[in-house]
């Protein structure tokens, strides 16, 4: 007879992508993670498969769940400018937590770098990301919202990447104002 699981999967997810994103792949240890999540190391295996396996479902999480609220930020308001602000200031949305930054940008300079699976998921974060961008800027260009002086892909790469780096810098800047000044700043090559 099969036991039943004595945990919610979805909830000892979440704290092994907390964990993941507080100490990186690396750092985190099987053992880390049993404690972290509060479940018995067999029942991990039997859920998750190996830490690689357990890492990349965390990270399939976080991905989905970035598309699924870019989406909502860019359709919930009519003005593009702002829909971009949002996506912008959605990373400093955590600063009330430990998790500071990106676990899918954290996990591009790290695992990805030698793990194709990984490299993959970021990979389709990435691109969905840079998708909804050029799709806000091209419509706010052809609103009038948007300078047209500029190539709509070239501007989609320049404020995907300064969103890139605002989600590194988010893990060492103190000052908040900073953050929100880079983001003003990416706002005004826009007009």
């Amino acid at each position: 007879m099969a036991r039943r699981k004595e945990f919610e999967i979805n909830d000892v997810l979440e704290k092994a992508i907390s964990l993941f994103w507080e100490q990186g792949y690396e750092k985190t240890s099987m053992q880390d993670l049993v404690e972290h999540m509060g479940i018995h190391k067999r029942s991990m295996y039997d859920t998750f498969g190996d830490k690689h396996s357990l890492y990349l479902t965390a990270l399939e999480r976080c991905v989905n769940t970035t598309e699924e609220t870019l989406l909502k930020k860019a359709k919930d308001t009519l003005n593009v400018r702002e829909s971009i602000r949002k996506l912008l200031e959605s990373t400093l949305e955590y600063e009330d937590m430990e998790r500071k930054g990106c676990l899918v940008v954290n996990c591009a300079t790290e695992l990805a770098l030698r793990d194709e699976m990984a490299a993959e998921q970021v990979k389709r974060n990435f691109e969905s990301t840079q998708e909804i961008l050029l799709t806000l800027i091209k419509h706010g260009q052809a609103t009038g919202e948007i300078n047209t002086n500029h190539d709509p892909k070239t501007l989609t790469m320049a404020v995907f990447n300064l969103w890139l780096g605002i989600r590194v810098q988010d893990r060492v800047v103190t000052d908040r104002n900073e953050l929100y000044s880079m983001i003003d700043g990416a706002l005004e090559l826009l007009l």
